[in-house]
């Protein structure tokens, strides 16, 4: 549970290296937070190496439109009601809206905005973090580059992964956009179970009353 310090270092209350000792204790040794001022913190932070990864700038706006809708379920029931969920919203905004479209949110959905955001973010972290702390890495590269990099072995015996989980976010963001659709029935379907029970008791008992009456 990172969600509050999220809250604090997007309001500015937290310096970053506070945050970054903070998620680190909190076992997140290797946050993934592309926001500007945490890449111009890294920059400056002669300990920390920055991973770049790269891909085809056109599949990724496709992939990236599949997700989207997660960037608005903050400020829509019944999500809005959920405490970690609210402190996370405007880190989610920023990385998935004002980010991505190199702040032009009102694009959001537009291909080439996201094309030219993706570019526009690729170009940012490599004009600002010193070339020997950056490694500009495609997943395609598999472990040797990373490793390099990161000055630990190559495991043995282990392929590098290749996960696509694109299918299984899609259905996970769709379940949760319908949720704020359905959300009332939560509430109401009991409701009317109760009512229909009664109904019924009331019924069958109206139905006894006028046999004893008979």
């Amino acid at each position: 549970e990172v969600s509050d310090i999220y809250e604090i270092m997007m309001d500015g209350s937290l310096p970053m290296d506070e945050v970054n000792m903070q998620l680190g204790e909190r076992g997140f040794d290797a946050p993934m937070v592309s926001l500007p001022e945490y890449v111009e913190w890294a920059a400056t932070a002669p300990d920390v190496k920055v991973i770049l990864t790269v891909r085809d700038k056109s599949k990724w706006a496709q992939s990236w439109l599949s997700i989207i809708p997660a960037a608005f379920l903050p400020y829509q029931r019944p999500f809005s009601w959920v405490k970690s969920i609210q402190q996370m919203a405007a880190f989610n905004w920023k990385i998935m809206i004002d980010v991505p479209t190199n702040n032009n949110p009102e694009l959001y959905d537009d291909i080439p905005t996201l094309e030219a955001g993706f570019e526009a973010w690729t170009d940012y972290v490599k004009k600002t973090v010193p070339k020997e702390r950056l490694l500009v890495f495609d997943v395609r590269q598999g472990w040797e580059p990373l490793c390099s990099f990161l000055n630990m072995p190559i495991p043995e015996g282990s392929s590098f992964p290749h996960i696509n989980d694109r299918v299984v976010i899609d259905v996970i963001i769709k379940v949760f956009v319908a949720l704020t659709w359905v959300w009332p029935l939560v509430f109401a379907l009991p409701l009317l179970v109760a009512y229909f029970l009664t109904r019924n008791y009331r019924l069958g008992r109206a139905a006894k009353d006028k046999k004893k009456h008979a």
